[in-house]
C-alpha cells in the first residue's frame, strides 16, 4: 500500500520508496558523516547493489520505509522498525543528506512519522535508540516529544569504539 503523509503547508512529504530513489538512499548510506552518527555501521554499496535491495522490500516484514521529500527534492528517509504488532510497537529513525540537515526537516519528518505510526498503523509506543554522543538527534528526538528512558551501555561498536545508545520512547497518549 503506498504511502503519502504530509505536512500542513505541504513543503514536506513522507512516500513510499522507489526505483528512482536508488542515488539518494546510496548517498545516504555511503555517507561517512552520516554513518558516524547512525546506530549501524553500513556497507558501502554500488548503484546495482542499491537497485537490488529496492527490490526486496516487498518482502520486507516489520519495517516500514519511507522517503523525506522537502519542496520536491527527495532528501533523507524514516524507518519505522522492529514492529510489533501483538505489543502495538515500533522502532523509528531518520536520516537526512548533510546539505538538509538544521532546517526543521527532521522535526516535520519525524512528526508526520508518528503520526502515520499512532494512527495509520495504531501503535501505542514509538521508540528511539539513538547514539550518546548524537546529540543533534536527541535534541531533535525530544524536541518532537520523546523521553528519555535510559542508556543501553555499550550496546554497539563505532570506529572501533565501544558507545552507549540513549533509548528514548514517546506514547500515543502523549500528543505533541
Amino acid at each position: 500500500m503506498p504511502i503519502m503523509m504530509k505536512n500542513s503547508d505541504n513543503s514536506i512529504n513522507l512516500r513510499s520508496i522507489k526505483r528512482d530513489d536508488a542515488s539518494v538512499l546510496q548517498e545516504l548510506n555511503n555517507n561517512e558523516e552520516i554513518a558516524k552518527c547512525v546506530v549501524g555501521n553500513p556497507k558501502k554499496v554500488n548503484i546495482e547493489e542499491q537497485l537490488l535491495w529496492i527490490d526486496t522490500l516487498n518482502k520486507e516484514k516489520n519495517t516500514i520505509r519511507m522517503m523525506i521529500e522537502y519542496e520536491n527534492f527527495t532528501v533523507g528517509t524514516v524507518i519505522i522498525s522492529e514492529v510489533d504488532i501483538d505489543n502495538a510497537t515500533g522502532n523509528l529513525a531518520i536520516k537526512i543528506l548533510p546539505q538538509f540537515q538544521g532546517k526543521g526537516i527532521g522535526t516535520e519528518a519525524l512528526t508526520l512519522a508518528c503520526e502515520y505510526a499512532f494512527g495509520e498503523m495504531d501503535l501505542y509506543c514509538v521508540t528511539a535508540h539513538i547514539l550518546a554522543d548524537n546529540y543533534a538527534s536527541l535534541k531533535l528526538f525530544e524536541k518532537i516529544g520523546f523521553s528519555k528512558e535510559g542508556i543501553l551501555r555499550s550496546r554497539v561498536v563505532k570506529e572501533e569504539q565501544r558507545k552507549d545508545l540513549v533509548s528514548l520512547s514517546r506514547l500515543k497518549s502523549e500528543k505533541k
